[in-house]
C-alpha cells in the first residue's frame, strides 16, 4: 500500500478526538464554545462543528472590508489547499447578500439551521 493516501476517518472518531482538546476551545461562564472555521454559532458540538462534519458553511469578512466571503466545504479531504470553496458577494445590502447566501445553499442540500 502506498505512503500517498490517507485513511478516511469516521467524523464521529474525529469528533471525539477533537471535543475536550482543540486549541479553538475556550470557556465563558461555564459553558465550553469554539472558534474554529465554519462554526457560526460558535458552539462546541458535534451538530455544528466545522472540522469533522462534510458540509459546512462559514462566513468571513472580505479582506478589502467590502462585502462578505461564503466559504463552503469541498469533498477534497486529501488536499487541505483545495478543501474550501470561497465564493466573494460584493453585496452593498446585506438582505441581498444574505439572500443569495440562501440560494446557493438551499440548492446543495446543506441544513437551514446553518
Amino acid at each position: 500500500q502506498s505512503g500517498s493516501k490517507m485513511a478516511n476517518v469516521s467524523p464521529a472518531l474525529q469528533w471525539s478526538i477533537i471535543r475536550k482538546n482543540s486549541s479553538f476551545l475556550f470557556k465563558r461562564n461555564g459553558t465550553t464554545y469554539t472558534k474554529e472555521p465554519n462554526n457560526l454559532r460558535g458552539i462546541n458540538s458535534f451538530r455544528y462543528n466545522g472540522l469533522v462534519q462534510e458540509k459546512t458553511v462559514g462566513v468571513e469578512a472580505n479582506a478589502d472590508g467590502k462585502g462578505v466571503t461564503l466559504v463552503t466545504k469541498n469533498k477534497k479531504q486529501n488536499q487541505p489547499s483545495k478543501n474550501y470553496n470561497r465564493i466573494g458577494l460584493k453585496k452593498n445590502n446585506s438582505r441581498r447578500a444574505f439572500k443569495t447566501i440562501m440560494k446557493t445553499l438551499k440548492g446543495q442540500g446543506y441544513r437551514k439551521d446553518l
